[in-house]
């Protein structure tokens, strides 16, 4: 059973609610999501998070602090990374909803740490992207687009996930480098020819 929760009071009211007529409410947005995947299912997924154990572990070191951890999921389809929270970490909503609450910068500060550090990075391994990153990884390391690569992967993944972004003027010129890249490159594919029929 899928229950939608889409009003900013259903997750405080849900804190209260363990299960209901014995089914364990879950949250979709919390690390350790059980899909129910059968035994071969379940194998096959630990094959790949070897596969993919490197990637998360080097994603963690260009991120830092900005996640509490990068670990390779089941959950997406068609997003290459989403940000979950642990067991008892606060969705975006709850975090904003905290953070109104406070009155000192100090507290403010407080709890923007430790919010921050209680997000995990969830990388899709079938999506092109993450394929092309682990590539990255491997052939340049180092280079500034792969730098770019992993930061878009990142604040796409907040944007999406109701997350604020820390730097969206930074996050404009990677967007907009991006663009021009692309335009660059369907300029080099040659020219149209137009042709101006008279009515």
């Amino acid at each position: 059973e899928v229950l939608y929760m889409i009003d900013p009071l259903d997750e405080i009211c849900s804190q209260s609610i363990v299960d209901f007529e014995g089914h364990k409410m879950m949250d979709i947005n919390k690390a350790g999501l059980d899909l129910g995947k059968s035994e071969d299912e379940k194998q096959a997924m630990e094959d790949t998070i070897k596969e993919y154990e490197g990637l998360a572990t080097w994603l963690k070191k260009q991120l830092g602090e900005r996640v509490q951890k990068v670990q390779v999921g089941d959950r997406l389809v068609d997003s290459p990374a989403t940000l979950v929270q642990g067991e008892w970490g606060m969705s975006p909503m709850m975090q904003r909803y905290m953070k109104s609450q406070t009155t000192s910068s100090a507290s403010d500060s407080a709890f923007a740490i430790g919010s921050r550090n209680q997000a995990i990075l969830e990388i899709n391994p079938s999506h092109g992207v993450i394929k092309q990153l682990k590539n990255a990884m491997e052939t340049a390391p180092d280079a500034d687009e792969t730098e770019d690569m992993v930061l878009m992967l990142y604040e796409t993944a907040a944007l999406i996930g109701g997350y604020t972004i820390e730097d969206p003027g930074d996050f404009a010129k990677r967007v907009t480098k991006l663009m021009e890249s692309m335009g660059s490159g369907e300029a080099s594919g040659g020219s149209v020819d137009a042709e101006v029929i008279s009515p």
